[in-house]
């Protein structure tokens, strides 16, 4: 993902169809996958993962956002890519990266009523999707994932951890107490019930945080979460980035393992791949953001193998 200015947010916020992003926010998303985290930890995995999967296969890209994935699933052999977003602003961009591909087809959809036919595809993708929806369309997301894909099909499901949620992830040059002391600082100038935009300006100069996570208690008074008790289900979050600060909605590791199980799905692996090795050559490569070990340790985000049982 290509760094954003510290001004940049998305501008709509929490919507009932779940997180629209501003332009800003999609110009960052036209530069990478998932940050430069993502390209150095999960885009690796993910893409060899589907280099196993996709080959003369129906594929399936859950809001496929500005098309990556969906050209890379078309690389790799691919039968048909369908990829699907409910932002019309990014599925521009996704139909000129896919202009050349016969076989992609991009529309613009909704996560909880999937613009297909049952048993339709036969390998699916939700890439860090379900963190963006409200909880009207986060339910029915499993159920319609499960419904589109044929029995035996299978998917790959990534999502924030529970880490993410309630860790502070520095720069290791950083220290901890010190970010701490900044945020409590910058936290009593946000006003109550404060919009992106005004937390985005809070914290345009809060360099030394990597991921940090947000949101406002009953009285509008914006805090640093450290515990997922102090969340409710499908609760507004924010989340302080590297590259940008967005609204998200709080969804725990225990809500996504019941959802997939509710809707049918079978996991068949859940990994971090968030390793020491990958941890020390992000390092050497990226010397201005330098990783803590916390970040190994406590994972961001999870990698589900999931499938639908025949």
């Amino acid at each position: 993902m290509a760094m954003a200015s510290n001004h940049d947010c998305i501008s709509d916020g929490h919507n009932t169809n779940g997180t629209r992003y501003g332009a800003a926010a999609i110009r960052a998303f036209a530069g990478g996958r998932h940050g430069s985290f993502g390209a150095a930890f999960l885009d690796p995995v993910i893409a060899e993962s589907l280099k196993t999967l996709v080959s003369g296969k129906r594929v399936l890209d859950v809001g496929c956002g500005v098309g990556d994935w969906c050209c890379l699933a078309a690389q790799y052999g691919a039968k048909s890519v369908d990829g699907f977003d409910i932002q019309p602003e990014m599925l521009e961009l996704a139909k000129q990266a896919t202009s050349h591909l016969d076989m992609v087809h991009i529309k613009v959809g909704d996560a909880g009523d999937m613009p297909y036919d049952d048993d339709s595809f036969d390998v699916a993708i939700s890439l860090f999707v379900t963190c963006n929806l409200s909880p009207e369309v986060y339910a029915k997301h499993f159920k319609e994932l499960q419904r589109v894909l044929v029995p035996g099909g299978k998917a790959i499901y990534l999502s924030p951890s529970d880490w993410c949620h309630t860790e502070l992830y520095t720069r290791i040059e950083a220290d901890p107490s010190t970010v701490e002391d900044e945020i409590a600082e910058i936290l009593e100038t946000v006003p109550r019930y404060p919009t992106t935009e005004q937390i985005t300006e809070a914290f345009s100069h809060a360099n030394n945080i990597l991921v940090a996570c947000f949101a406002a208690d009953q009285n509008g008074k914006l805090f640093r979460v450290r515990s997922i008790n102090q969340l409710a289900y499908s609760q507004h979050i924010w989340r302080k980035t590297e590259v940008l600060l967005y609204p998200n909605f709080f969804y725990s590791d225990q809500s996504d393992i019941e959802n997939l199980q509710s809707a049918g799905f079978h996991i068949d692996q859940k990994e971090n791949f968030f390793t020491e090795e990958r941890r020390s050559l992000f390092n050497r490569k990226n010397p201005n953001i330098m990783l803590s070990k916390k970040y190994i340790t406590n994972p961001a985000s999870w990698v589900y193998y999931i499938s639908k049982p025949c």
